[in-house]
């Protein structure tokens, strides 16, 4: 199991804080128009340009041609074999003729992870593509200057998408020959629409030579423009090649910040506080953004973000300074945009803490409680919440670069916390929290804990530690058990559902999955620190009994998926309509006794 792994399990259950919400987007659409001509015989590449949807850029791309036909010799063809979303019309056309057809476009996500959800985007399109016979006017060899020569071109026909937030489209190139000796040509950029935004050069300006087809964004409105190079040599008729350039918005691309929002701390007198990153990345493709301050009272001059203007993916450096401020709290705020997609822009509240000097972190009188149901007793293992005061200057939870050679981390942010004496891989901290797992240990009793940061170490309090402390996580501010449907959505009946947590109540003989800590060894053993490689059961399953509504449910299993994480499947017994408690036994020590599940009929 990796450590990205190991995080995502543990946001489930309310550890790292997940965000079980998807913002709504749009749907996928097809952007493309109109298609350019083309002539028998003649190789073609017309790019089907797309933007919307809500499914993630990891999928596979697909399509079908609901009505009508293709031209022989052309096909639907995805990106890069079908894992880029993309599609473009490929091919050598061999009759020709007026084709009308309806292409099916599709980009299919698939579930990596039981809580995760199937996704399809899918588009219509009614598109007309008319195949020339090669006699009339269009794209095509063109006569030298009364010398019987031809010229001829490697593409006759130049296609570019444009997204707009996205680097200028790169110089396209053609390159131009002619059948006999080398003769001067003249290269000419012709637009039907949205003024000169195609540029041509020659170089050299006689044949062999190449044409550098430049294309200039500024202005354009979303759309597809037409345009043209007109190549000529002497008196002989013009060379054409169409030139068509798509300017799509991919209205549902978002900005994402990572961390979303940033604390700063420090004390009157002392140094600045370290500065912060916050890594800017987007879907799909490189974006151009502009990070800014955009609020920073009373003097704006505390906040500043470098650089100002980049790509994605970027890490931005936030740094604050105390400079003419007084003790208090500060908020600011950073705003992240790409220019022409306004819903695309991002706003990070940045908050910086200016202290008086403060104490050493205290650890509040009973303030050290198993995480999931904040029992008084932890075990070796368990998930352990330690509640106090100036525990940590930061906030934050842990993340991927924390983990060190497939360890856990013992210290954030220069916060670390000792159980009798040994160091405790942290999750999560705060001024008034910190989130740890329970080391490896052989004593148990009372035990003492304690938490260092850089304002020194607090105290020592007091905790029960017994071989097992078992308790069920549940629903963060409910006293509904965290639990799921063997498809991986969220058993929830109607008063969870009206708190915002989407789900359906659990039926009687069905089996769902219920998720826990503090249970004790697994067989076989693992330290109680390690990242769990697969899934371990229990040391002794026949010491486990979990009941809902009062009657005995059958359990098909019972392991360790994660470190300090466990998941039980176990079938739902012939119980009422309703809420029901649900309560887990493991040699005689129960779990929480105010959880329920949600049942139906």
């Amino acid at each position: 199991m990796t450590a990205r792994h190991a995080r995502e399990i543990l946001a489930v259950v309310g550890i790292g804080f997940l965000s079980p919400f998807l913002h709504a987007q749009t749907m996928l659409q097809i952007v493309t128009e109109s298609l350019p001509n083309v002539t028998v015989g003649t190789a073609y590449n017309q790019l089907l340009a797309t933007s919307g949807g809500t499914c993630s850029a990891s999928g596979t791309a697909s399509s079908t041609i609901d009505d009508g036909a293709l031209p022989p010799g052309i096909s639907v063809v995805p990106g890069a074999g079908g894992s880029v979303k993309q599609w473009s019309l490929q091919g050598t056309p061999s009759v020709a003729g007026t084709f009308r057809f309806t292409v099916h476009l599709r980009w299919t996500q698939t579930r990596t992870t039981p809580f995760q959800q199937a996704c399809l985007d899918e588009a219509t399109k009614a598109l007309t593509l008319v195949v020339d016979t090669g006699a009339g006017p269009g794209p095509g060899p063109g006569p030298g200057p009364g010398t019987g020569q031809t010229l001829t071109v490697d593409r006759t026909q130049v296609t570019t998408l444009y997204h707009t937030g996205t680097f200028p489209p790169l110089n396209d190139i053609v390159k131009v020959s002619s059948s006999g000796a080398s003769v001067t040509i003249a290269a000419q950029a012709v637009t039907d629409s949205g003024g000169p935004w195609l540029s041509v050069t020659a170089q050299p300006a006689t044949t062999p030579a190449s044409l550098s087809i430049g294309y200039s964004i500024d202005g354009l409105a979303p759309g597809t423009y037409m345009g043209r190079i007109n190549v000529t040599s002497g008196s002989g008729s013009p060379l054409i090649i169409p030139v068509t350039l798509a300017v799509v918005v991919d209205s549902n691309v978002q900005l994402q910040a990572n961390p979303p929002s940033l604390s700063f701390s420090s004390l009157t007198g002392g140094a600045d506080p370290a500065a912060q990153s916050i890594a800017v990345t987007v879907a799909g493709l490189s974006r151009l953004f502009q990070a800014t301050v955009s609020a920073a009272p009373p003097n704006g001059k505390w906040l500043t973000v470098s650089p100002t203007a980049s790509a994605t993916p970027q890490t931005l450096r936030v740094a604050v300074t105390a400079k003419d401020l007084a003790v208090g709290v500060y908020n600011g705020t950073l705003k992240l945009a790409i220019d022409g997609i306004p819903n695309a822009s991002v706003n990070v509240p940045v908050t910086y803490t200016i202290q008086a000097p403060v104490q050493k972190p205290i650890i509040s009188a009973g303030g050290v409680l198993d995480a999931a149901g904040f029992g008084k007793a932890i075990a070796p293992g368990s998930w352990v919440s330690i509640f106090g005061t100036l525990l940590s200057g930061t906030t934050r939870a842990w993340r991927d670069a924390d983990f060190q050679a497939g360890r856990l981390p013992t210290a954030l942010d220069g916060v670390s916390v000792t159980i009798d004496g040994k160091s405790a891989p942290i999750a999560f901290i705060s001024p008034e929290q910190i989130n740890v797992l329970a080391p490896d240990d052989s004593v148990t009793g009372l035990v003492p804990v304690q938490v260092k940061n850089a304002q020194g170490a607090s105290d020592s309090v007091l905790v029960l530690q017994q071989t097992a402390a078992p308790a069920l996580f549940q629903f963060q501010g409910t006293t509904y058990a965290a639990s799921t449907h063997v498809d991986g959505s969220y058993v929830a009946g109607p008063r969870l559902v009206a708190q915002g947590i989407p789900g359906t109540a659990a039926k009687a003989g069905e089996t769902i999955v219920l998720f826990g800590t503090g249970f004790g060894v697994t067989q076989p053993a693992i330290s109680a620190i390690a990242l769990v490689p697969a899934p371990l059961p229990i040391a002794r399953p026949e010491d486990l009994r979990v009941r809902i509504g009062g009657l005995d449910a059958p359990v098909a299993y019972a392991g360790l998926i994660s470190p300090g994480v466990y998941q039980f499947n176990v079938v739902v017994p012939q119980v009422g309509e309703g809420d029901q408690a649900v309560v887990a036994e493991l040699r005689g020590l129960l779990t929480q006794s105010s959880l329920m599940v949600a049942v139906q009929r």
